[in-house]
């Protein structure tokens, strides 16, 4: 994709990211924590994501000034807010959106780099091809969650 689509992606307004990065990411990790135990409960158990055992990832929201880090730790999400990533992602909202309703594939987003990877690359391959192969549809809550989502990706490309 050239730059200047790249560029033209919506971004967050300032009015609304300057809230939103002034909450500690301590507290925004602990909610992506327990988040991700209860979407992927069937995946745990099944030990489909062993390989992050032990590993810190960090999510940066670029245009939020927003951070999660979590880690698996005994087979449970965790906060690891403060500690050192073994992998980074970083991107906008919007992207992640993208990402969450099904609108883009992980493979997309990464190769266009919206989306981008630091760190231990082996690991963040492992991670994007489990999310590519994740059923959005069959996810607990999924007839709740994605149809909101969609709205927001809707009026995300209407308002930013």
């Amino acid at each position: 994709m050239p730059a200047s689509s790249i560029q033209k992606r919506p971004i967050l307004p300032k009015p609304i990211s300057l809230p939103l990065g002034l909450l500690p990411n301590r507290l925004h990790s602990q909610v992506l924590g327990r988040a991700l135990n209860r979407v992927f409960a069937e995946d745990i158990v099944e030990a489909e994501l062993d390989f992050l055992e032990g590993k810190v990832v960090e999510i940066c929201i670029l245009d939020a000034k927003s951070a999660f880090s979590v880690e698996m730790d005994a087979g449970s999400f965790r906060s690891a807010a403060g500690k050192s990533p073994d992998l980074k992602i970083s991107g906008t909202v919007y992207d992640f959106l993208l990402l969450l309703t099904g609108q883009e594939d992980p493979d997309t987003l990464f190769f266009q780099r919206h989306l981008l990877m630091e760190g231990d690359t082996g690991l963040g391959v492992h991670l994007k091809n489990f999310l590519a192969g994740v059923d959005l549809d069959g996810l607990p809550l999924a007839s709740m969650i994605n149809p909101a989502l969609l709205r927001c990706v809707s009026m995300y490309e209407r308002f930013a």
